[in-house]
């Protein structure tokens, strides 16, 4: 066991950006503390002084991971407190199957309230370091800010952080400045509130049992046909994405217009580009897809904009409106149908429709994940770029079975990719 004391600026105590808000629901939703990593291995000649040091500049360095919660009761926004030091405990395991230890910190329960939101460990063979063991909750810090501390551990910066950190934030979104954007938000979705379907999913009678389940759909040719739409069409490749998943979501239950949940990164905001926080929001759009398919990737394009535009917001005031405007409309709305769009740069050529077509056989769906806890959303769709396969994706479908049946997932998976495979060379198909 090794005990790493810190000290770093930035100490304060008040209220959650937006971000951590929309980040703490989830965590109290879903009954989970949402970590980050998992077991990496370390260069040969590592030492466990290299390692400790390593942890010891990132909780120097970012201050949410020297931030803990006083939590009140009932639903209430707990306050976030950062610290100016203190100590992270790190245990020293010779032996052990490092995946087999991630996993077992991974399903221990933090508590904010007392805990750093980071769990670390060193596992080592014959005393020397194997794997570092480090899961850091999604509260403290979303991909991009991830991506901002491995970037940063290798180049060891001298400078101070830039960038707003969370207390700063929510200084702003408190300001007359952060409320119009907040203002602005609310008028967007409750136009799409006031316009969408009720209804979602075709819903179950009863959930299956276990409740929460999770599938992978890996595919080459759902990339293939996004890229010849992206090329043909002349548009972002995160447009053609929303357009193919809208799309699919109108085909499998025959809803129309469908109101999608794109994942904002907000990245691109002033003081946020690179700072280790949690900066995703789900925003709410809402796309008609009755069209012809040009005409839905058009729509795609507007909504994004305006989605990604107002992807900055207090999700307290989203709950609150959603109740109101359900209870206006008599009927419940459900808005938990989300996109995630976690894919690298696209390739920007025009796949053949042979290419395209070739690649279809080797498509391959699989249901992964059965349990009762921790929950899921209704329906989330991560879409990133499959890890050893040059050129596919792997499409991972987070589905809680009592608003959305199995079935019914799958349909929206392999309808995605026939879509595209029908829109990205219309003239061989009657369906483009």
């Amino acid at each position: 066991m090794i005990v790493i004391p810190f000290e770093g600026p930035g100490a304060g105590r008040g209220p959650l950006s937006w971000g951590q808000i929309e980040s703490w629901h989830a965590v109290r939703a879903l009954g989970h503390w949402m970590p980050l990593g998992g077991a990496l291995p370390v260069p040969a000649g590592t030492t466990i002084d290299d390692l400790v040091d390593e942890l010891r500049f990132h909780l120097q360095r970012y201050v949410t991971l020297r931030t803990r919660l006083h939590v009140p009761g009932g639903d209430a926004t707990p306050e976030q407190e950062v610290f100016a030091s203190g100590e992270l405990t790190v245990e020293v395991l010779e032996g052990v199957d490092p995946e087999a230890l991630a996993e077992e910190y991974r399903s221990r329960e933090l508590d904010f309230a007392t805990e750093w939101p980071i769990r670390a460990a060193v596992v080592t063979c014959d005393g020397a370091p194997t794997h570092l063991v480090v899961l850091i909750s999604h509260f403290a810090t979303d991909g991009a800010g991830a991506r901002t501390m491995l970037r940063e551990v290798a180049e060891r910066p001298s400078g101070p952080v830039s960038g707003l950190a969370p207390l700063e934030q929510a200084a702003w979104q408190a300001s007359p400045a952060g409320q119009r954007q907040n203002a602005g938000a609310m008028r967007h979705f409750e136009a799409v509130l006031r316009a969408m379907p009720a209804r979602r999913f075709a819903t179950p009678v009863v959930p299956r049992s276990p409740r929460y389940w999770r599938a992978q759909f890996d595919s080459a040719a759902l990339p293939l046909a996004l890229r010849a739409i992206t090329a043909r069409l002349d548009v972002d490749p995160a447009v053609t994405l929303l357009a193919v998943f809208a799309a699919a979501v109108h085909e499998t239950f025959g809803l129309n217009p469908v109101a999608v949940r794109p994942l904002v990164g907000n990245r691109f905001r002033a003081g946020l580009a690179d700072v280790v926080c949690t900066a995703v929001q789900a925003s709410l759009c809402l796309i008609d897809c009755e069209a012809d398919f040009a005409e839905v990737v058009e729509g795609s394009r507007r909504a994004a904009l305006v989605a990604f535009k107002h992807g900055y917001f207090d999700q307290r005031d989203l709950w609150a409106l959603r109740d109101r405007v359900a209870a206006e409309r008599g009927e419940h709305l459900e808005i938990g149908c989300f996109l995630n769009d976690r894919r690298g740069p696209v390739p920007m050529d025009a796949p053949s429709a042979e290419d395209v077509e070739a690649a279809l056989p080797a498509s391959r769906l699989a249901w992964v994940v059965r349990r009762d806890h921790p929950g899921f959303e209704p329906f989330i769709l991560d879409v990133e770029d499959l890890p050893g396969g040059p050129g596919a994706v792997r499409c991972t479908a987070h589905t809680d079975t009592a608003a959305i049946a199995p079935r019914d997932a799958e349909r929206i998976l392999w309808n995605m990719e026939s879509l595209a495979v029908s829109f990205a060379h219309p003239a061989r198909s009657s369906l483009g």
